[in-house]
């Protein structure tokens, strides 16, 4: 049996990031960057009216004023979408639409609502009255004030957000060179387990891991290969395996890997020509995880049945190899004060079902909810993190710091 930090020191030795790929930006949702992406272009790529009004030449209106306004001529419009206009008269101003390019020689827009109008007969504005100076780059977006050409628009290795694919479409990318979300495959074991829906029978258990890792896998835009339930045979087990690896970057399986008579992932695993990098760890709720690799490098994460501890393994364990696996760093947790005693076993790191706030200063408490057992679901939709007590201490008094993590990557408090 190996620590916890020992556990995520050999995942991080024994994944390797996926290679990246050319990825649209209708491909790149929740994949990652593999190297650095610069802007094409400057962003705005042109002067252009920040609102509605006339553009001028700021130095025409130096004597404006609100006893004595400047009539100014209107001399043109230009909407956005159009070419930049030529110059204005001195003393002339254009009539301009927002995102439209600045004329020649313009520098500021004073907003329609600044000003006074003069209209034909036919309600076109030929005129305006100024009742206020303007400094040079009122109103004004200058070329390249948000990017500029070859300006870093992300980084590698960063997880590419709706935000960002704004930024890539911006500044001209329409393809990046980046690592989507592994693909995963789930395997349930257990002669014992039938689906949610089935007709009740004598000794048998819900299956509460399978469709809990489905939503997991599609809440972070990951690809399901396959999602299969193996009774206790193996030969069953060793071909539901097999069949697995040949889509799949990672293979879940749930189930089988303690000491008891049916525990056959890592007998299949040795079969199959695997290696087993770890089993056992010391953790509570979990403490029987393995993880192994396949010849062809796929990896295999042997997730106990007990739901929780499925859960601690799937958050701590699975979750770091997925952000190995897309180049990415592994996760910032946060630091909470403990509301209460946290009594444990030393030696172990523990994973705890927690509720965590913001006092009346800003500082994280957390608090651990009743009901710690592995087996026990309800205590876990009452949660919003997991609280982390590292080996060592046997006992956490009140007002002792600790970690906690969100529920899920995407959740509460991540940074």
């Amino acid at each position: 049996m190996i620590s916890y930090a020992d556990a995520l020191n050999l995942i991080d030795a024994n994944v390797e990031p996926l290679d990246a790929r050319q990825l649209g930006l209708g491909e790149i949702g929740h994949a990652a960057t593999a190297d650095p992406v610069a802007s094409r272009l400057n962003v705005p790529a042109f002067a252009n009216a920040a609102m509605d009004g006339f553009a001028l030449r700021a130095a025409d209106t130096s004597a404006a004023s609100a006893e004595a306004p400047l009539r100014r001529p209107v001399t043109g419009i230009v909407a956005a979408g159009d070419a930049p206009g030529d110059s204005p008269p001195r003393g002339a101003a254009v009539e301009i639409m927002t995102g439209a390019p600045m004329p020649r020689d313009c520098d500021a827009v004073i907003p329609i609502e600044r000003v006074e109008t003069e209209t034909d007969a036919a309600d076109r504005i030929v005129a305006i009255a100024i009742r206020e100076p303007l400094a040079t780059g009122r109103n004004v977006r200058s070329a390249g004030e948000d990017f500029r050409a070859g300006q870093i628009v992300l980084d590698g290795g960063q997880p590419a957000e709706p935000h960002d694919v704004m930024a890539l479409a911006a500044t001209g990318n329409d393809s990046i060179a980046a690592r989507s979300m592994p693909r995963i495959a789930v395997i349930t074991t257990g002669s014992e387990l039938a689906d949610a829906g089935a007709p009740s029978a004598p000794g048998m258990i819900r299956d509460a891991n399978g469709p809990y890792l489905q939503s997991f896998i599609e809440s972070i835009g990951a690809t399901q290969t396959m999602r299969l339930n193996v009774a206790d045979r193996p030969e069953d087990l060793e071909a539901a395996l097999e069949s697995a690896s040949r889509d799949a970057d990672v293979i879940l399986t749930t189930g089988g890997v303690s000491a008891g008579r049916y525990d056959l992932i890592p007998d299949a695993v040795e079969r199959l020509g695997g290696r087993s990098v770890f089993h056992k760890v010391a953790i509570r709720p979990g403490k029987p995880l393995l993880f192994a690799q396949l010849p062809n490098r796929t990896l295999i994460f042997g997730l106990p049945g007990n739901p929780i501890a499925a859960a601690v393994g799937l958050r701590f364990f699975v979750v770091r190899s997925l952000r190995r696996l897309q180049g990415l760093p592994p996760e910032k947790f946060h630091s909470a004060i403990s509301d209460e005693r946290i009594r444990k076993r030393s030696a172990l790191c523990f994973f705890g079902k927690a509720s965590a706030r913001a006092d009346d200063d800003g500082r994280l408490r957390v608090t651990l909810l009743p009901g710690q057992e592995s087996f026990k679901i309800r205590p876990l939709t009452q949660a919003n993190c997991w609280a982390i007590v590292t080996e060592g201490p046997e006992i956490v008094e009140p007002g002792e710091v600790i970690r906690i993590a969100p529920l899920y990557p995407t959740g509460f408090l991540q940074d």
